[in-house]
């Protein structure tokens, strides 16, 4: 029988409306799972997507008066993981953007959308998001980039590797810069971790590429396709990507303290759990990173370019207050 009959067949047997949907979805992926990585289909996690929402934007609101129009560099935003440039929360920070800064050029990034964002690996990404935006002429100068959840590492995957047009200002909001190091309990990651698990570093998804099992050193810095290169953990340096970033005129990093979708949530400011130690928590500037100054932060740091803040509450859930009066006065200019 086909999957969408067995779904007929299994809502007749359920009573809830979520149930019917989650053992669709299960059907969906288990079909999927028999075909291999390569076959996962989309239109199973967009269902999976349909009953998740913890990794989509805010809805936010400008609470400040506009401020009086002015010459003011264009903003890129790039959503998270299974969200897209299109949904209402999206849209909100883009709107508030605009709306407090009347002019200013926003661009509400659609790169990767949806189940794209799970099944493009992040280098895909940065190479689709650079045609993006050397399609946009007003962007020709450069952009502030702000970036949510992982679309953080697609801006910085792009600032350190190709930076034209260049990044002025780069503003990550619970970005998982360090990795991360557990599947996060939430509902779109239960269906997915079982088959990312066959082969954590190797999977053809974007969460593989920011894993980080502390638990051996070895097998990450030797298997990592994408994080060891870009935090430029191995022992060969890369100097542009120290260029690149330290070119920033400003680099924000915004932690979520009570995050439970990027854990650590350290990750978020560079920290990360300590090598051998699940649970234990380096902060940035006890990491041999830092000190070393393996990406130049400490440098940034030393000179006000490097700041960082964080906020009590989840993944994405700042306030409009935080929003207004923290991250906006960013894009004045």
């Amino acid at each position: 029988a086909s999957i969408t009959t067995e779904c007929r067949l299994l809502s007749k047997l359920t009573r809830s409306h979520w149930k019917r949907g989650w053992l669709c979805v299960m059907a969906l992926l288990l079909a999927s799972c028999a075909l291999g990585y390569q076959h996962w289909t989309d239109s199973a996690l967009e269902q999976a997507l349909a009953y998740s929402s913890d990794h989509l934007a805010p809805t936010v609101g400008l609470i400040s008066e506009p401020a009086p129009l002015a010459e003011r560099t264009p903003v890129v935003m790039l959503h998270g993981m299974g969200d897209s440039g299109t949904n209402p929360g999206m849209r909100s920070l883009c709107d508030t953007a605009s709306g407090k800064y009347p002019g200013l050029h926003v661009v509400c990034s659609t790169v990767a959308d949806g189940a794209a964002s799970i099944t493009t690996t992040l280098d895909k990404q940065i190479e689709e998001f650079t045609a993006s935006v050397r399609a946009d002429a007003k962007l020709a100068n450069g952009f502030t980039a702000v970036g949510l959840s992982q679309g953080n590492l697609v801006l910085r995957g792009y600032i350190q590797r190709v930076n034209d047009p260049p990044v002025h200002k780069f503003i990550s909001m619970c970005g998982p810069h360090n990795g991360v190091g557990t599947c996060p309990d939430n509902v779109l990651y239960k269906l997915i971790c079982p088959l990312w698990r066959l082969d954590s570093y190797g999977a053809p998804i974007a969460f593989s590429d920011y894993w980080k099992d502390v638990a051996d050193k070895a097998t990450y810095l030797k298997k990592s396709r994408w994080l060891a290169d870009m935090n430029n953990e191995r022992e060969a340096k890369n100097a542009t990507y120290v260029k690149n970033l330290k070119s920033l005129t400003q680099l924000v990093f915004v932690e979520a303290l009570q995050d439970t979708m990027v854990v650590p949530h350290a990750s978020e400011t560079m920290g990360f759990w300590a090598w051998g130690s699940p649970g234990s928590v380096v902060p940035l500037n006890a990491t041999t990173a830092y000190k070393e100054d393996w990406l130049g932060l400490k440098a940034m740091a030393e000179t006000k370019k490097l700041v960082t803040y964080s906020y009590q509450g989840e993944h994405l859930r700042w306030s409009s207050a935080f929003w207004d009066q923290t991250i906006l006065p960013f894009l004045a200019d």
